[in-house]
């Protein structure tokens, strides 16, 4: 169920991913080396399309960039048309809350989003932020019940700490294109 992506593993850009990493790992410690590869292959080499941050389409084929439309769409009892879709939905929503979090958290002050929808609770306004957190948390937890339990389990229960590592990713590659 976990696809991976067509830049080579040893192109140079990978070689800057892990060294990126390394630093945000370096500066939160983790001893799941499963979760570096999966932030390397799956967020970062799969964002580096833009066109994969909205990749999640409704029926009339519209790209979603909003939380609670996207969450629409991974429901079974809504819009999605089998449990993989539910799955995919949900890993995505946490892929792209983690991302957005760490690489680009000043567009989240921007951003408008409608209420968001968080289990039976309905949260209005408030922090994108905040709501990121939550339901990047939450979406983990649900695509862990599907595939992989153990690595989404682990991004769920740790997302703070992953959104901290992405943080540094972010900080690291920003340093060197100030270099450069």
């Amino acid at each position: 169920m976990l696809t991976g992506t067509n830049i080579e593993r040893s192109h140079p850009l990978r070689q800057l991913f892990r060294n990126a990493l390394a630093f945000g790992l370096e500066h939160n410690p983790t001893e799941k080396t499963e979760v570096a590869e999966y932030l390397e292959e799956q967020i970062l080499c799969e964002f580096i399309h833009t066109e994969n941050l909205c990749k999640i389409k409704d029926e009339e084929d519209r790209s979603l960039d909003d939380i609670a439309e996207m969450l629409e769409e991974g429901s079974i009892l809504m819009n999605a048309e089998s449990f993989d879709r539910e799955f995919q939905v949900h890993k995505h929503i946490g892929d792209y809350t983690l991302f957005m979090l760490g690489m680009y958290p000043m567009t989240l002050l921007r951003k408008k989003g409608k209420e968001f929808i968080m289990g039976e609770l309905v949260v209005p306004g408030g922090n994108l932020s905040e709501h990121y957190m939550l339901q990047g948390q939450r979406s983990y937890k649900i695509a862990s019940e599907f595939t992989h339990g153990d690595l989404f389990t682990e991004l769920s229960l740790n997302f703070p700490l992953y959104k901290n590592i992405m943080e540094m990713v972010r900080i690291y590659l920003d340093d060197i294109s100030l270099r450069n």
